[in-house]
């Protein structure tokens, strides 16, 4: 059996999408793939490769008492494991998943941030039949938007309130697309503990959310550079002041004079969006050794 999964790319809302703002997200083309084999044991064996097919996870698994373990030292991967098969099994017989090998492979870097979990966890979601969003509010925190790229082949509007969840298949490809970049930014950014942070902060939230929405909107339906600049440039004022971080053209690339840069998903880390009047501009950040560049088109589904 085979199953795989988008990578994700938040260009809008940050942390507000957690409190109910609407978000613009972008599947990656980038995927996370699932393998599920039937085996002779009595285990549950799960393999991950990396891009490059060498093994980076291995553990087997055992049921005891209508539960799963593990015999390895604990670690934060087994133990997530563990949830993600224990909340599966609430609604599956527990001897759908023994006697199985699940090999899965992900073909981006580990560090880039484009949804190793929540691919993970739509492809387990897929083969057991569970709800992803059910399946991955068990085990992590989040709002859901990467869940809803998984599947996704088009630009989404995602937004998520205490009764429902609304995703919304969206026109999105800005006729100034070839001058917008997606750099890593060389940091890997811990989400779940970036959402715990933001959790404590206190803030305006419906003023925020409805300056954001409008944003949002507005970045949707640009059809200027200029003006899609002067819009980033608004948007990441907003998310600093209520995040106390600056942004990171003022900190990192104050320097850089052709175009804007802006931190995408939990600040500080994983990719950045950048735009450029032409692609040897991009030499600042080469010569920066900043190496993974991608045109935005490349790497994500637009339409």
């Amino acid at each position: 059996m085979y199953f795989e999964s988008n990578g994700k790319i938040l260009l809008s809302a940050e942390y507000l999408v957690l409190k109910g703002a609407r978000a613009l997200a972008l599947p990656a083309k980038l995927t996370q793939e699932l393998y599920v084999e039937e085996t002779n044991s009595d285990y549950i064996h799960w393999l991950s490769l990396d891009k490059n097919k060498n093994s980076w996870y291995e553990e087997k698994f055992f049921i005891k008492d209508k539960s799963i373990y593990y015999k390895g030292n604990k670690n934060n991967i087994s133990e997530k494991i563990v949830s993600l098969f224990n909340h599966i099994h609430l609604n599956n017989n527990i001897d759908k998943s023994i006697g199985k090998r699940f090999i899965s492979k992900i073909n981006f870097n580990l560090d880039w941030g484009l949804g190793s979990s929540s691919t993970f966890v739509n492809n387990l979601a897929k083969w057991s039949s569970t709800d992803p969003y059910e399946l991955l509010f068990s085990t992590f925190n989040g709002s859901g938007y990467d869940i809803a790229c998984c599947d996704a082949k088009a630009p989404i509007i995602f937004s998520k309130n205490i009764n429902s969840i609304n995703v919304e298949e969206i026109k999105f490809n800005p006729k100034f697309k070839k001058n917008i970049f997606l750099i890593y930014s060389g940091n890997k950014q811990n989400t779940q503990n970036s959402i715990s942070n933001f959790n404590k902060l206190k803030f305006d939230e419906n003023s925020v959310i409805k300056k954001i929405n409008q944003l949002t909107n507005k970045i949707v339906n640009c059809n200027d550079l200029y003006e899609f600049e002067k819009l980033i440039e608004i948007h990441e004022s907003i998310i600093s002041d209520v995040i106390k971080i600056d942004p990171i053209q003022k900190t990192n690339f104050k320097d850089y004079n052709n175009g804007v840069v802006k931190s995408l998903g939990s600040w500080g880390g994983d990719f950045l969006l950048v735009t450029a009047q032409k692609s040897t501009d991009l030499d600042f950040f080469r010569d920066r050794n900043y190496k993974t560049i991608y045109e935005m088109s490349e790497m994500v589904y637009l339409n």
